[in-house]
């Protein structure tokens, strides 16, 4: 990474979980939207990964700095010269899981309260966060950003709660956009396989049946995790058109049992194993698109071509049969 000294004309974005899975990706993408722009990254390192500061764009001006969002001294040394705040740092879980509730509370809400008092102090004018459509619950119908939210798990409250903090806060002077992601799927420079498509992808390649929760009729909003890289990277150059506004950032809402079927035809062998483990997962979400596409965006991976890439990665690999393997 190079090293840089900045004058009052440099234009440093900071992106915090950096070195994630969507961060991995963004902090890639921003640089090769303009090479101008300094990337700092903060990440601590909890569920990100060195791999992805590794074979950086040459282009890039990149600086990295190791430490926690909760840390009062490292968010003010991070925030020095920032122009614009991407905030992905955040305890994941699924959306109808409660565990480790403090810790996940203590994180993704007041983590982002205290980034966002810091944010004023050094007079940081964008604050760009990613919320999740779990906000919503459990729905069999399309929501739409201004529908009420009722949301369920410790996960999707906390995002909530900072969602809050956001609009109050930019009552304050700093402009905001919040994007609410459906489920990332797909390749990037660090994959995580914790999501149910990416999960099928690599049972899939390793030649393992899929396991499905129900009927399967259980519908999920997916987004590939280039396309939410394209539209964070849109809210950064297009600024009037964004700021204060939350979008629902989803490719498309499909069925588990098709999301499966789609696997079936990309990989021919994949059987499908039915199972009644957790009654929560059988619960449907699905939010509209119809806000980001009129404002410029539009999935341009689909589902099928982001699935048999992912397939493909393990094209040349035998699993041995193991007589202690359970089925997942």
């Amino acid at each position: 990474m190079k090293h840089s000294t900045h004058n009052a004309k440099s234009k440093i974005v900071l992106v915090t979980g950096g070195l994630g899975y969507l961060g991995s990706q963004l902090i890639r993408d921003i640089v090769a939207l303009n090479s101008e722009i300094t990337v700092r990254i903060l990440d601590n390192l909890h569920s990100g990964d060195y791999q992805a500061i590794m074979n950086l764009p040459a282009k890039g001006t990149y600086e990295f700095i190791e430490g926690d969002i909760l840390d009062p001294n490292v968010t003010r040394r991070a925030l020095e010269g920032v122009s614009t705040v991407i905030h992905l740092a955040a305890i994941e879980h699924t959306p109808m899981s409660f565990d480790r509730s403090a810790w996940v509370e203590q994180v993704n809400h007041w983590g982002t309260v205290h980034l966002l008092e810091a944010c004023l102090e050094a007079k940081v004018q964008r604050f760009i966060f990613t919320s999740t459509t779990a906000v919503y619950g459990p729905s069999n119908q399309l929501v739409n950003e201004n529908e009420a939210c009722f949301p369920q798990g410790i996960y999707a409250q906390t995002k909530r709660k900072a969602e809050a903090a956001i609009t109050i806060t930019s009552e304050r002077g700093i402009q905001y956009t919040i994007f609410r992601l459906g489920v990332l799927y797909g390749l990037a420079p660090i994959t995580r396989f914790t999501s149910f498509a990416n999960r099928f992808a690599y049972l899939a390649g390793i030649g393992r049946p899929l396991s499905i929760f129900g009927d399967g009729k259980q519908k999920r909003s997916l987004t590939h995790v280039r396309n939410a890289s394209e539209a964070i990277c849109l809210a950064l150059t297009h600024p009037n058109q964004t700021n204060s506004k939350t979008f629902n950032l989803v490719d498309e809402n499909i069925s588990v049992i098709r999301v499966a079927n789609i696997i079936q035809s990309l990989s021919i062998e994949t059987a499908l194993h039915f199972t009644e483990q957790d009654i929560r997962t059988h619960l449907s979400f699905s939010a509209n698109n119809h806000l980001l596409r009129t404002h410029g965006w539009q999935p341009k991976i689909s589902l099928e071509h982001g699935l048999a890439e992912l397939i493909a990665q393990f094209q040349n690999i035998s699993i041995l049969p193991n007589q202690s393997m359970k089925l997942d």
